[in-house]
């Protein structure tokens, strides 16, 4: 199916959206289909963060200059890869529709499923292969031993892939994970660090530098945190203890 995008010309057109937000557009067309979408799913997902509120179908095709069934293709398929979320409105008796600000967690949603159909399609590609030659040459053939490494690397690899990206979806979730804090500190860095220093030679490694060091110094500050309730906890018990035996002397 044929991407249907307005022209290059053709600015979106949403009541508040400033030519100069609508003109950026294509980037996020750029970033939806390095990650696997099509750039109409970054368009889309591009007004929504742009437009600063939910929007209707309704509102995005007429923005976009999109047909009405590109638009609920579009609006249905990000909603499936949770890219956006889509909730009635009851007054206005339509959905309404809104940006996940979570990329990390969109890319590996993305990445996750697509390899994962890549490589499972492949294994069971492999595993015809297998029958064919197990039943026209029997299981001597040195191809029976080839296919069936093929076939458990396949499966090694779905097993791994599925554990580290859903590994690093939970991290992202657990608020008190080192990951979590490290692109939390990445962001607040990136909030605050001026344009011309991300922006330089050694910007990224600078950013990187100063996030990592923020999550460790968070590392640090609980671990004194913790030793210092233990030291109090020490010292209430050692108190408890002296009062303990003053009242054992004064009874003997």
């Amino acid at each position: 199916m044929t991407e249907e995008l307005p022209t290059s010309r053709s600015l979106p057109q949403l009541p508040g959206l400033e030519p100069e937000l609508a003109a950026q557009l294509p980037q996020f067309e750029l970033f939806f289909k390095t990650i696997g979408f099509k750039r109409v799913h970054g368009r889309i997902w591009g007004l929504l963060v742009l437009g600063g509120r939910a929007l209707t179908a309704k509102e995005i095709s007429e923005g976009l200059h999109l047909s009405q069934g590109a638009t609920s293709t579009a609006l249905h398929e990000l909603t499936e890869w949770g890219a956006i979320t889509s909730e009635f409105d009851h007054e206005r008796r339509c959905h309404l529709h809104a940006p996940v600000s979570n990329t990390l967690a969109i890319a590996a949603t993305v990445i996750r499923r697509r390899e994962q159909v890549v490589f499972q399609q492949f294994k069971v590609a492999s595993q015809r292969m297998l029958a064919f030659v197990k039943e026209q040459h029997g299981e001597k053939d040195p191809r029976v031993m080839t296919l069936r490494s093929i076939i458990s690397t396949c499966e090694i690899a779905e097993a791994v892939m599925g554990l580290v990206v859903g590994a690093v979806a939970s991290a992202l979730d657990d608020s008190q994970s080192l990951l979590h804090k490290a692109v939390s500190a990445a962001l607040k860095v990136g909030v605050v660090m001026p344009s011309r220093v991300l922006l330089g030679r050694n910007g990224l490694n600078q950013l990187v530098s100063n996030a990592l060091a923020e999550a460790e110094q968070v590392r640090h500050s609980e671990a004194d945190a913790g030793s210092k309730l233990l030291v109090a906890k020490g010292s209430a018990q050692g108190r408890s203890s002296s009062r303990k035996r003053a009242k054992e002397a004064r009874r003997a």
